[in-house]
């Protein structure tokens, strides 16, 4: 069983790292939602690779190495979580993301190396803290829809504050105690389908604003412009403003390869273009928010 369960945890690591590497590893980075989608999904997978360990797995409360691979998946799935809500902003999502990984190296260590009962409260103590990182940074989020993030945050919220109680309780009152007789016992096992069922509610209410701006997108068109352009050119030169609508139409045309040239900016049918490039001029380009503040925006509804 074991040997079956380190397979699985395998494979679930192997598609999370892929979905994960894919998103880092382009030249230029993802719309911000489409990229938490993407690894909101390889958290999914490895949330179900843990459940699908934790049922096939040793269940011996004393033995907790023989389920350290869901325990790891588990930690991880959170922490891609945490990754997929900082998408917005790489360095950030870069620096949860090593998190992540710490995290998941921090509970596979402890539980093969150390005794049950400090690897147990490893184990808890790492879960609460993923799962306040997460719905921290979920309410924090400004790129996703807010009833997704809400779910996201009340769901990892709970799960944090259930680790927290179950540690607790072993501390003071021993392995025998209700909330701390094993890490994943049955009502831990409740607790995490529960917040599981939650998040994956909330991806799936993601993907729904998705499917209708895509339905609408041949009808809402957005134009983006320099304002004031006169006073651009006076206050920055002829060079500067040039560059800035250069710039400007090389972003949008980077997520939108359909969007059109306009007079000193350009056309696209990119959902909440301002949102996208507030977070990436910066990035890419190194925009100043005064520079940004220069970009009028129009929305003009076209038949379909």
């Amino acid at each position: 069983m074991l040997l079956l369960s380190v397979g699985v945890v395998v494979v679930s690591v192997a598609v999370a790292v892929v979905v994960a590497a894919y998103a880092f590893a382009r030249p230029r980075p993802l719309d911000p939602r489409a990229a938490a989608l993407r690894i909101a999904a390889a958290a999914a997978a490895l949330s179900v690779g843990s459940a699908v360990m934790r049922l096939i797995g040793d269940r011996d409360v004393n033995v907790v190495s023989a389920t350290f691979p869901a325990d790891t998946a588990f930690v991880l799935s959170i922490g891609l979580m945490c990754v997929a809500m900082t998408m917005a902003r790489q360095r950030l999502a870069r620096s949860a993301a090593g998190a992540t990984l710490v995290a998941g190296l921090t509970v596979a260590t402890s539980s093969v190396l150390l005794p049950p009962g400090v690897a147990r409260i490893v184990l808890l103590c790492t879960l609460t803290l993923t799962g306040v990182a997460c719905a921290t940074l979920a309410l924090s989020n400004t790129v996703l829809p807010r009833p997704p993030r809400i779910v996201i945050a009340v769901a990892t919220a709970f799960y944090a504050l259930h680790c927290a109680t179950r540690a607790l309780a072993y501390l003071t009152s021993g392995p025998d105690a209700a909330f701390g007789a094993a890490p994943f016992g049955v009502s831990t096992l409740a607790a995490a389908l529960l917040a599981n069922a939650c998040v994956a509610a909330a991806i799936l209410l993601l993907f729904l604003p998705v499917a209708r701006e895509t339905t609408a997108a041949s009808r809402a068109w957005t134009t983006l412009t320099i304002a004031d352009w006169r006073l651009v050119v006076d206050a920055y030169g002829i060079l500067r403003a040039r560059e800035l609508v250069s710039e400007l139409q090389t972003a949008v045309r980077d997520r939108d390869p359909d969007a059109r040239n306009a007079r000193h900016g350009i056309s696209t049918t990119l959902s909440s273009p301002m949102q996208v490039l507030t977070a990436y001029l910066p990035y890419e380009y190194g925009w100043q928010p005064h520079e940004i503040a220069l970009i009028a925006e129009l929305t003009e509804q076209r038949a379909a």
